[in-house]
């Protein structure tokens, strides 16, 4: 009994990090789906204790690959455009 009381418990020593990585877990998800990433990866490396805290500013600096394609497409339709006026000169 004595003994019990000068160990941590393991539950309650890892509490803090599960209270922490909960809530990343979730930002993680909805920013991957966001930028058009692997959700199911981005998640799952998210519940990775310390490795969600090197993710989480990864994921926020990386570039939306829906807003990259949508451009694509814009420039592509504006350079369309300038070449229709171009062969009508």
């Amino acid at each position: 009994m004595e003994q019990s009381l000068h160990q941590p418990n393991p539950i309650l020593t890892l509490l803090p990090f599960i209270l922490i990585m909960i809530p990343m877990v979730f930002v993680i998800n909805r920013l991957a789906k966001q930028k058009g990433k692997n959700v199911t990866l981005w998640t799952i490396l998210a519940c990775i204790p310390f490795a969600n805290m090197i993710i989480l500013p990864y994921i926020v600096g990386a570039p939306s690959k829906i807003h990259e394609d949508k451009m694509n497409k814009i420039i592509e339709l504006l350079n369309n455009r300038d070449q229709q006026k171009e062969s009508i000169n």
